[in-house]
């Protein structure tokens, strides 16, 4: 088919200046919602309609700040920033998610950033983890990092995979990134998957890991980060920016 100069998708979400209160109203499913803040990117999430759950720009943030907060409801409560499920690695290849994030505490809380299979307006957790043992089946494929309360033997961020060729690991241990979050420091987090379905990790622009078969390359991917609660606590994290790219399919 005909081809243009606009063959890159480059989204990219610096938060500066929306005040974005999701109000106790349903805005589409009964258990959740949706908010469309612009740039490519809308709120997602488990009970966001509750009128405890919010996404906020951060008051005197530097460079534009966002904090999502979930709903104190129960286990599993969410919000994510995150695009539609509309990326396949073997045509829109080499995807990249790459975000800078911060956590005021490192308790009652999961934290996802990366690329996930499935981003339904209600959408609750992509992954759990229980001492040193993921569980995966909250989603067939992703791709991205991980970080869980938890999972209490080693407290990091995890470089996780589900979905390829290469079986998804349960054994949190084997998916340390050796970088443990710092109370309210950010750290640059990256993640590119290649047509084939190879996938790269990245922290603070240091390549950690390269995997051949992370995911299946045609299976159709959302990119988003996001919080999720691990108990009735309301879960937070706060982004200075989100940046998704891909390359256009001229065959569609």
């Amino acid at each position: 088919m005909a081809q243009s100069q606009y063959g890159k998708i480059k989204l990219f979400h610096d938060f500066t200046g929306e005040e974005m209160y999701l109000p106790a109203v349903a805005h589409d499913a009964a258990t959740g919602g949706l908010w469309n803040i612009g740039q490519g990117f809308t709120i997602k999430g488990d009970a966001i309609n509750d009128d405890v759950a919010q996404a906020m720009t951060v008051t005197d943030g530097l460079n534009g700040q966002i904090t999502l907060t979930t709903a104190n409801v129960a286990d599993g409560d969410a919000m994510y920033v995150t695009t539609e499920a509309c990326f396949k690695p073997s045509v829109n290849g080499t995807l990249v998610l790459e975000t800078r994030l911060k956590m005021a505490a490192l308790t009652a809380r999961r934290v996802f950033a990366g690329f996930r299979g499935t981003m339904a307006h209600d959408e609750s957790d992509v992954l759990t983890g229980a001492t040193e043992t993921l569980t995966l089946t909250a989603e067939a494929d992703l791709c991205g990092f991980f970080y869980d309360v938890g999972l209490t033997t080693d407290i990091e961020w995890h470089m996780v995979h589900n979905g390829g060729s290469t079986t998804g690991v349960t054994d949190a241990l084997l998916l340390n990134s050796g970088v443990t979050p710092v109370i309210n420091l950010m750290d640059i987090l990256r993640v590119e998957i290649d047509n084939n379905g190879t996938a790269r990790w990245l922290i603070n622009g240091v390549l950690l890991k390269t995997l051949a078969g992370a995911v299946d390359p045609d299976e159709v991917f959302a990119g988003c980060f996001g919080v999720m609660a691990t108990s009735a606590v309301s879960g937070t994290v706060t982004a200075d920016y989100i940046a998704v790219e891909a390359n256009r399919d001229w065959t569609v």
